[in-house]
This record gives structure tokens, C-alpha cells and sequence, in this order.
């Protein structure tokens, strides 16, 4: 067998114990003095110098994760900080390291339960801060020591999606900034919310103070701005011109004496007097930078992307570089989002080739619907390209989109972006492809195909402005000012590709099972956890991504069939690092897991098509996974379970993921099984799903419970989320412990005033209020009325229970439905949960305003689950148990359609029967839902169940009758169903 000599190959994988490549980036960097210095950065790296920088070290961290933050009290003493985010789950851990000799040596505090912290810093030896993501624990992401960083304490005051950084006088007096122009500051000792008004869209990137209360503020769209604590206001000088054409991202500050510079990296902006004047430096490099600092006057470093160290001696009026791992990549990835980066191909060309690769994304959607993950997705993709092998990440500020689900089309996503750029949406799409062209100077690009335009207008809006790019970024007629201003110089792209729809054949293909020597592994397993860090579950890779050849690159037509091939980039040259191929022992033994790994992916395919049962497959588990390593075989049993869940098998799907947690109880997907039976067992739904009989009800409720106290155990932080406490509490109130479900309500809501704050007071008050006879208001409340005789089915509304109820409007939160109103009324009797709708049309809303030939859609032409996606729809959620995540979901269109489901599974179908009417650009529906396939009983007078109803409406917009809400459901957001 294998499986021996596996394990004792595991710890010697690339990246586990080799040293990081030169072309890491660095994010932050220190001098205590003109000589010793220090920069941190991604995959654990640690440079010390000791000679003003003409040498850099590296010193081993004993991790790999990313740091982000390095503070030096002495040329012994320092800290350095970062952290590492959690496939699957989108959560993130927090490094702390420490050093008393400077640097020889790294310690930390593997039990400190703190998010993924961005910055660091210190009043004295003792007293420090620290600033970084939110989580459940700690949701407002700023924390405080007094023991030299052992121990750490959350400061009081605002929640947060997480803040990017910071400074503080002391421990009373600070600010703290963050996306979207986010400010907070202090001034004793608690934060209040602000806003740097002028930032608009743009992020703040970072902050310096100096004593009494003076300090700086930049950020992305060349922002730079005065802040003062002693009245909180933010004023914005008069920067040079040329600073729109940067992001900026490094920030040193002496007294009245500034230094700012970011991408580009040709250029550092200095003013002497506070921002009543300004020079502009010339850097030499064009590399991004992230961090700066000035020893006096004279003497600064700056570091960045590609491991770039930068240093002046006449300050800043010239620079040196000093180190890097090149100077440019050999291949830019431009896509919309972090989803449809193709992490395979980069570990193939990045990881196992050598080639330096950057990654840019444009698209936002982070406006609309405020991000709910505790580490952003940005820099989760950037964990996600640094693992499989990619050097830099970057992030558009300025192009924000719809939510996704509503299909808003080119035209109107062309003028939101007019509206941000006066009326130049598309140049200023255009320009800024052009100067991150300029900036990288790749070989090749690979960005998506325009053939997926119906699916989002987005991609093909993007695919245009790459192509035309190309064209521009090589002639200096276009866009001059990135010339003459950033100091850009024209370029030259070789070759373009577009990814292409699963199963296509493209000109140039990756096959994703193929092994890679350097890497010791396929494409498809390099990016497998890495895209845990951007997907919410495992999903195995395609067999094959296919790209084509684009017209635009400079290279002949022979050559397109390769990406990088026959360019003449060499190993450790400019745009290529340096990689060592496996041993052939070692290469031999992990092609053959490499191959039993495609073989078994190929029978669980096979399975997912009806070819084996459940059974089978259980029984052969073993045979599986025997010889694979326990990442894959871990990925292997969990996606074979959710096959299973998905399918609407869900014991056969309880029973692998059970096994899985047996088997790999630190896979970094195990915490999704755990939490995933935790709900299974809690559930309500899920029960009469599977036609429990009511007796074995309490043995449900006991085995959530002991999951929830296992989770407790062996992952803490986990235990502390919402998908936990929730169904835990569930569970609890289904065995009539109703004091330990009010526990975890009430340390919900001691941290946050979120939506699941809410959720967790309403359900105290309610408690409260049932047993004082009174009403709980927190939440809204939708009532079901008693209808006394059945509403006869035919759409149109005119029955008495319908004319007795109240409707209940649905509104949108842009306030951009003023013409197309709707609202629902909801009513039951002993038989039947009844729903009514009502919508008006947008005018002019194309066909879907028009009259149908005949009223009413017939149920002889409804489907079983018809696809709606591109149709009017109303969704109604309802979760009969108040466990807020699992539930029914029922859905209705304006052509009368149907579509159900129940906790995520399609095969979810009960007998509902539905009635719709369209005419005169309003369509109204009736639908009856037996509560035996609901509750399975009658329903009694005062029945509470939480609900959401909302309204897609493609190309046009969204409505809720509760917030927050999304397309894709947020039931941290849904109300109250009470029943009369």
C-alpha cells in the first residue's frame, strides 16, 4: 500500500517546507534605525537588513500564511501580523508573531482566537493595537493589548465588514479606515462611526497620525486627505493631477513632511508643508507599492508587489531598488469577479511553470448588498492565487454591479458607471485596462469570452474593453496622460485568450487531471482548496478548460495554440521565476494518486448520474479513498455526500459526512459536514422531508445538540457563528430547553446590530412577550389570516378573505419602484396555506408587460420547477421552525410558473396548486400549499414562522418585504409569519 510512504511525503510538498520565491509580495516594511530593517509579506515572509538594505535576509517565520504588519520596539524586540482565511467557510485566523533577538527566531500564540489582523502597532513595550477583519467573535475588527501583544481585547464602539487600516496616539486616541471610505476614529477610547465623504466609492488604504491630532488619510483614486481628531473634521488638498492616475497604498508621514505613493509604482508624491505643495518623485520602477517608511528625513524604504524594496538616502527625490523578484508577469488574468478566475490554469503556468502572473478584477458588487463573509472575497482571491502559485492581485474601485440574479443588461449597467465617471463609463473602463497593461507588461492575457453575454452582460462588456485595450496599451496616442503623468510607458501584449463554456473546445486546452512535476500534483488538486477560498463547498475542476486564441496579440498565428511557449522568457529572468521539478521517486508515486484520484472522480460522476446507488457507493468508500492523500480523499467523500444532499437523499448524505468527519477530522472542510448535520438533525423542514414520525423527533433534537457540542469543542470559533447558534437553539426549543436556547440568543446579541442580531432579539422578546401576554414588534410581522371558506383559484383576488386581509407591500431599497409596486396577503385555514400577489409591470418593461392571449396560465403548459430566472417572480420563504437556515422555498411568475425547493434540494416537490392572471400590465397569482406538506398538522392561533418575500425582477429590479434581503436569500432577514 501506498498510504505509508504517503504520509511521510506529505510534509515535504512544495510550499510546506521551500522557501518562498523572490517575486513574493511584501505589504509592510520598518527600520528601527538607517541600517536594520525588516519587511513582511505574503507566505510567511520575513527580509531583515542590516546594512541599510544592501543586503536582504530571510528569516524563517514557521509560517506560511500572509503578514501583513511588522513592528520593530528595538533592534531585539519586535511583532509581526497577518493572518490566513479558512476554505469553505470564508472565515478567517489571526498570526501574531513575536521576537526577541531580532528575528533569528518566531514564536506566536497558536490559541489567540483573533480574526486576520492588517496592521499592528505599539505605544511602549506593553500597550498596542491592532486592526483587522471582523468575526463572529469580534465584529468590529479593532483590538487593544497590554501585555506586548499575549493578550488581546476587542475595543468598543462600531461593527464592521472589517477595516483595511489604521493608527493610534495612545490607547484612548486613534482612527481606523477600510472600504468605501469606511472612518472610524477615537477619541476616548470607544470608536464612532464616520465617513470621508470625498472617497465616494474609493477605499481607504491607509493612515498615519502624529501627536496631538494630525494625520493623513489615502486611498484608491488617488485620494489623499488631512484628518484632525481634535475636531473630526477631513479636509482634501490640492494634489497633483497626476494623482488620479494612482491607487494609493503607501504612506509615510514626518511632521509637516508627507510621502505617498501605490500603483503604479513610478512615482512618489511629497510635500514638505502639510499639501500646500507638492513634488512628484520618479521611482525608476513601475512595480505597485504597498508599504513606506522614513527613518529621518533623508532615508526611506518602500516595498511591494513582486518583492520589491525601494530605497532613497535624499529624501525621495531619488530611488534605488534594492531587491525583487522581477520586474514584470508574464501573464494577466482580467476578469469581472474572483469567481471566474481560472485557478487552474494559473497553477499550471504560475505554480508549476514559473511564470510571474497578475490577476485583475473590475467588477464589484459589494454596493447593494454590504459583504456578509468575515474576510473579504478580494482578499480571499488573493490567498487563492498566492497558494496555487500567482505573485499580485488588484481590484477596480469604480465599477460597481447590480446584485447577481437580476440580469440587468449592458445599457444599464453602461449608465451607473456613467453616472461615477460624467458620463465616460466605458473610457474609464477602457483606461483603466490600459494603464494595468502598462503596468504589468505581460506576454499574454486571459479574460472571459464574449459568447457568455446573454448570461451576464458584465463579461462581454469586459471581453470588449480587453480586446480594444490591447490595441491602446501599445500606442502612445492612447491615453497619454498615463505617459506623461504615472511615467507609463507603452506596451505590447503577444497574445490573448478568452475562456471558454465547460465541454467547449477551444484553441488552446488545459487538461486538469494532467500531473505537473514542479508541483506534484494536477491542476485540479493544486486549486481545489483554493477555490474552497472563494466557493462555499467543494466542487471538483472541469476535466478540461478550454480557451481560444483572440485577435489583438502581437504574436504570429503558430504560436497561439500555446500560452507562454517560444516567448523566450527564462527561468529567473524578468517575468519567470525559478522552479524544481519533483524527485522521480517522489514524481512517480504522486502521478499514480494523481491517476487514482481521476479515476475515482470519474465514478462519482457516473454516480451523480443515476449509475450506482447510494448504497454502493457508501459500501466502497474505503476502496475510494485507499492511497489517497487525506486532502483529496477528504474532498472525494465530501462531494460524494453532497451529491447525496443535493439529490434529496439526505440520510445517505448524513451518514458520509458523519464519516468524514471520522475520517479527517482537521480537513479544512470538516467544519462544513459538522455544521451541515448540526442543521440536519435540528431541522424542522427536514424532518417532515423525510416523513419523520414525531416520536423520533426528540433523538433528532439530541444528536443536533451533540454536534452543536462538538463543534464547541473542537472548533470554537465555529461554534460562535450564526449557522450554529441558531439551529443549536432550535434544538434546544424542540426539546423544550428553552433556557439554553435563550443563552445562545442572548450572546448573539451582545456583539452586533446586524440582521442576525435582530433575529436573536426577536426571539428573546418573543419569548418575553408570550409569557407576559404581550406582542414582539422587532421583527416585522406579516398576519395570516383565518380565512373562514376557501378563496376559489382563479387569480383574481376578488375573494372575502383576500378582501378582509391587509396586503403587505414589497419595496425596493434603491427606491426605483415607483411604478411597478407590489404585495402579498397570506391566509390559512385547517387544510391550506393560501398566498395572493399582486405586481404591476414596469411600463415599458417589453414583453413582459404585454397581455397574455388567453388570462391564465393553464396547468397543463406549467413545468414541474421551471426555469423563472428570466421572468417577474415572487419567492416566499418559510421557515417553520425559526432555525433561519433551513427552509422552504416557493416561487411563482408572471406567467404563472412554478418553482420549489427545500434547504438547497430541487427534488423537493410538493402538491401546491397555483392560479395566475395577467392584464392591463399587472399579473396577480393565488397559490394553496397543504400545510400537510408544510408542518404536517393544522396549524394553531398564534403560530409564529419566519418568512421572507421578495420580487425578481430581471433587467429591472428587486423588492422585499423585509431587510436585508437579496436574490440570493438572506434569512437573516426574514420577519414574522403569525398566524391568526
Amino acid at each position: 500500500m501506498l498510504g505509508p510512504i504517503l504520509l511521510a511525503l506529505l510534509s515535504t510538498l512544495p510550499g510546506a517546507t521551500n522557501a518562498a520565491p523572490a517575486d513574493t509580495r511584501l505589504n509592510d516594511i520598518r527600520f528601527v534605525d538607517p541600517q536594520k530593517g525588516w519587511a513582511v509579506g505574503d507566505r510567511g515572509v520575513v527580509l531583515r537588513t542590516e546594512d541599510g538594505g544592501r543586503r536582504w535576509q530571510p528569516q524563517n517565520s514557521g509560517v506560511d500564511c500572509t503578514l501583513s504588519s511588522v513592528w520593530f520596539h528595538n533592534e531585539q524586540v519586535g511583532v509581526a501580523a497577518g493572518g490566513f482565511s479558512h476554505p469553505y467557510t470564508h472565515a478567517g485566523s489571526g498570526v501574531v508573531l513575536f521576537t526577541g533577538d531580532g528575528g533569528q527566531t518566531w514564536t506566536h500564540n497558536p490559541n489567540l482566537q483573533l480574526p486576520t489582523l492588517r496592521r499592528i502597532g505599539f505605544f511602549d513595550g506593553g500597550h498596542g493595537w491592532a486592526i483587522g477583519c471582523r468575526s463572529a467573535m469580534f465584529v468590529g475588527g479593532v483590538f487593544a493589548t497590554d501585555d506586548g501583544g499575549q493578550s488581546w481585547r476587542p475595543q468598543p464602539g462600531v461593527n464592521s465588514t472589517g477595516f483595511l487600516a489604521g493608527d493610534f496616539l495612545d490607547s484612548r486616541r486613534g482612527a481606523v479606515v477600510g472600504r468605501n471610505g469606511s472612518l472610524a476614529f477615537s477619541l476616548v477610547g470607544e470608536l464612532e462611526s464616520a465617513r470621508a465623504d470625498a472617497a465616494e466609492l474609493r477605499g481607504l488604504t491607509a493612515a498615519r497620525l502624529l501627536s496631538p491630532s494630525y494625520g493623513w488619510l489615502v486611498g484608491e483614486g488617488g485620494l489623499a486627505q488631512l484628518f484632525s481628531l481634535q475636531n473630526v473634521a477631513v479636509s482634501s488638498p490640492e494634489l497633483p493631477k497626476a494623482a488620479r492616475h494612482f491607487d494609493f497604498a503607501a504612506l509615510a508621514v514626518r511632521g509637516p513632511k508627507c510621502w505617498i505613493a501605490g500603483s503604479p509604482g513610478t512615482r512618489v508624491f511629497y510635500t514638505p508643508d502639510a499639501g500646500k505643495t507638492w513634488n512628484i518623485f520618479d521611482t525608476g520602477s513601475v512595480v505597485p507599492l504597498r508599504a513606506m517608511t522614513f527613518v529621518d528625513d533623508q532615508h526611506g524604504f518602500a516595498a511591494g508587489e513582486l518583492g520589491v524594496i525601494l530605497a532613497t538616502a535624499d529624501g525621495g527625490q531619488t530611488w534605488q531598488r534594492q531587491r525583487g523578484g522581477g520586474s514584470r508577469a508574464a501573464l494577466l488574468a482580467i476578469f469581472t469577479e474572483p469567481g471566474d478566475v481560472p485557478l487552474e490554469l494559473i497553477s499550471r503556468l504560475a505554480g508549476n511553470d514559473g511564470y510571474l502572473t497578475a490577476v485583475e478584477t473590475l467588477g464589484r458588487r459589494d454596493i447593494e448588498i454590504a459583504p456578509r463573509d468575515d474576510v473579504p472575497a478580494l482578499d480571499r482571491l488573493h490567498e487563492a492565487v498566492v497558494r496555487v502559485g500567482g505573485s499580485a492581485t488588484s481590484a477596480a474601485w469604480q465599477f460597481p454591479l447590480r446584485q447577481a440574479g437580476l440580469r440587468v443588461n449592458s445599457r444599464e449597467i453602461v449608465a451607473a458607471w456613467d453616472g461615477i465617471h460624467a458620463g465616460r463609463g466605458l473610457d474609464a473602463l477602457q483606461a483603466r485596462i490600459v494603464r494595468q497593461i502598462r503596468v504589468w507588461r505581460p506576454e499574454a492575457i486571459v479574460t472571459h469570452d464574449a459568447r457568455r453575454e446573454d448570461d451576464d452582460p458584465a463579461v462581454a462588456l469586459v471581453h470588449q474593453a480587453v480586446v480594444q485595450a490591447v490595441a491602446q496599451a501599445a500606442e502612445a496616442t492612447a491615453f497619454p496622460d498615463q505617459l506623461a503623468d504615472a511615467g507609463l510607458k507603452p506596451w505590447q501584449v503577444k497574445r490573448v485568450f478568452a475562456t471558454m463554456s465547460p465541454g467547449a473546445r477551444g484553441t488552446c486546452d488545459l487538461t486538469t487531471s494532467q500531473y505537473m512535476p514542479s508541483l506534484g500534483r494536477s491542476a485540479a488538486e493544486a486549486a481545489a482548496d483554493p477555490r474552497g477560498l472563494l466557493d462555499d463547498g467543494y466542487s471538483p475542476s472541469p476535466e478540461t478548460l478550454a480557451f481560444r486564441s483572440l485577435a489583438g496579440g502581437a504574436d504570429g498565428e503558430l504560436n497561439r495554440r500555446d500560452f507562454l511557449g517560444g516567448l523566450g522568457l527564462a527561468p529567473g529572468g524578468e517575468a519567470r521565476r525559478t522552479t524544481t521539478p519533483s524527485s522521480a521517486e517522489r514524481g512517480d508515486l504522486l502521478q499514480r494518486i494523481a491517476v487514482k484520484r481521476r479515476h475515482v472522480q470519474a465514478i462519482l460522476g457516473l454516480a451523480e448520474r443515476g449509475t450506482f446507488s447510494p448504497e454502493q457507493l457508501l459500501a466502497q468508500l474505503d476502496d475510494l479513498t485507499r492511497d489517497l492523500d487525506p486532502e483529496s480523499a477528504g474532498q472525494i467523500v465530501y462531494q460524494l455526500a453532497d451529491q447525496y444532499y443535493r439529490g434529496g437523499r439526505w440520510p445517505a448524505a448524513a451518514e458520509t459526512f458523519q464519516s468524514l468527519i471520522q475520517r479527517y477530522p482537521h480537513h479544512a472542510i470538516t467544519p462544513r459536514a459538522a455544521e451541515w448535520l448540526l442543521q440536519y438533525h435540528a431541522s424542522g423542514e427536514a424532518a417532515l422531508r423525510e416523513r419523520c414520525d414525531p416520536s423520533r423527533l426528540t433523538r433528532r433534537f439530541e444528536r443536533a445538540v451533540a454536534m452543536g457540542k462538538e463543534i464547541e469543542r473542537t472548533r470554537f470559533e465555529r461554534s460562535v457563528e450564526p449557522a450554529v447558534r441558531f439551529p443549536l437553539a432550535a434544538a434546544y426549543r424542540g426539546l423544550t430547553q428553552t433556557r439554553e436556547a435563550e443563552k445562545l440568543y442572548q450572546s448573539q446579541t451582545r456583539d452586533s446590530g446586524d440582521g442576525w442580531w435582530a433575529c436573536a432579539q426577536s426571539e428573546l422578546r418573543s419569548s418575553d412577550a408570550a409569557a407576559k401576554g404581550r406582542t414582539s414588534t422587532l421583527k416585522p410581522r406579516l398576519t395570516c389570516a383565518r380565512a373562514e371558506a376557501k378563496p376559489r383559484l382563479d387569480g383574481v383576488l376578488d375573494d372575502p378573505v383576500w378582501k378582509k386581509a391587509s396586503p403587505s407591500p414589497l419595496q425596493s431599497a434603491q427606491h426605483d419602484d415607483g411604478d411597478w409596486p407590489s404585495a402579498v396577503m397570506m391566509a390559512h385555514d385547517d387544510e391550506f396555506l393560501y398566498l395572493a400577489i399582486r405586481c404591476q409591470a414596469k411600463a415599458g418593461d417589453g414583453k413582459r408587460a404585454e397581455e397574455s392571449d388567453d388570462k391564465t396560465a393553464g396547468p397543463s403548459r406549467r413545468p414541474r420547477d421551471g426555469d423563472l430566472s428570466a421572468h417577474d417572480r415572487v419567492e416566499v420563504f418559510l421557515d417553520i421552525d425559526r432555525d433561519y437556515f433551513t427552509y422552504y422555498r416557493l416561487a411563482i411568475d408572471d406567467r404563472g410558473w412554478t418553482n420549489d425547493g427545500c434547504w438547497g434540494d430541487s427534488t423537493w416537490n410538493p402538491a401546491w396548486f397555483v392560479a395566475s392572471r395577467r392584464e392591463r400590465g399587472e399579473w396577480t397569482a393565488e397559490a394553496a400549499i397543504p400545510l400537510a406538506e408544510l408542518v404536517g398538522r393544522s396549524i394553531r392561533p398564534g403560530d409564529v414562522w419566519a418568512v421572507g418575500v421578495q420580487r425578481v425582477v430581471p433587467g429591472v429590479g428587486f423588492q422585499s418585504w423585509s431587510t436585508p434581503a437579496a436574490v440570493v436569500a438572506l434569512p437573516d432577514g426574514f420577519g414574522q409569519l403569525v398566524f391568526e
